[in-house]
């Protein structure tokens, strides 16, 4: 296969942090909590924050989601001084997608954690579906998804293995706003068209995404189909910074040259070539 050319718009901004910035803002604009573990992500899956990813369909299939889940007790690791509501996870073990699982069982306790992370957030799910539809009519087979919501207690056992699991204060996958897609296995039309698609949805301002070197496209869903502005994005430059990392932001006249208008009213950061 040919070298594959990445538009500008799935390419790392000249500001290192934008992108993650960009998420974040997203995050502080709706106020997006947060799943810190899966204790959390069932109350989240039983409140209908988030909704259940089918492992299979016609357009889309989960291709190695929750490689690195365990069968650990889900108190694990648990302060005992605070007090916790279990009640969410039992209710949601008890009928998950039409299956029950004995939390006493380490089999059922990993399975569970695997059908947990197999959850999106509506938006998303939406964004997903619509790819997924275009890829599977013009190529007729389904779109291989890597990963979608992970709390941040997986996120921390994937980033033995994934450095471009982000430890930030607000990792865009713990929101069940982000995916990632799988382009390993793809030939190099089926990634000019797929990234075509990407670079159309994030110049409509309804999604963030970047080509990462791992073999994934990471998209983030915008929960309202619009992007934050530059403003929000440049204010959250420093939460976006990974724990002991120095930042050496670009200065305000720097960012300015970078900006650019597309057609309708949209502004984007420009991309660096």
């Amino acid at each position: 296969m040919g070298a594959v050319e990445t538009p500008p718009e799935l390419r790392h901004y000249s500001e290192r942090y934008w992108f993650l910035a960009t998420q974040v803002a997203e995050i502080t604009r709706y106020q997006i909590p947060v799943c810190h573990d899966y204790v959390e992500l069932a109350a989240m899956l039983q409140r209908g924050d988030l909704v259940a990813v089918p492992g299979v369909t016609q357009t889309y299939v989960l291709f190695g989601v929750g490689q690195r889940i365990d069968d650990g007790d889900f108190t694990s690791g648990d302060d005992p001084t605070v007090t916790r509501d279990y009640e969410p996870l039992r209710a949601l073990a008890k009928n998950y997608a039409g299956r029950s699982y004995n939390l006493d069982d380490a089999t059922d306790r990993q399975a569970l954690k695997g059908a947990m992370l197999s959850s999106l957030r509506p938006a998303a799910l939406k964004i997903l579906e619509e790819v997924a539809a275009a890829y599977h009519q013009q190529f007729n087979r389904p779109l291989p998804v890597s990963s979608l919501v992970r709390p941040e207690q997986y996120q921390h056992s994937l980033r033995r293995v994934n450095r471009n699991a982000v430890l930030i204060e607000s990792p865009p996958h713990s929101t069940g706003l982000a995916f990632d897609i799988d382009y390993r296995y793809m030939s190099g039309p089926e990634q000019a068209f797929l990234m075509a698609e990407l670079a159309r949805l994030k110049n409509d301002g309804r999604i963030e995404a970047i080509r990462e070197r791992n073999a994934n496209y990471h998209v983030f869903a915008f929960l309202n189909g619009t992007r934050p502005s530059d403003d929000l994005i440049t204010a959250s430059l420093d939460d976006a910074v990974p724990p002991g990392v120095e930042a050496h932001h670009a200065s305000d006249a720097e960012v300015a040259k970078k900006t650019f208008k597309k057609p309708a009213t949209k502004r984007h950061k420009r991309h660096k070539h």
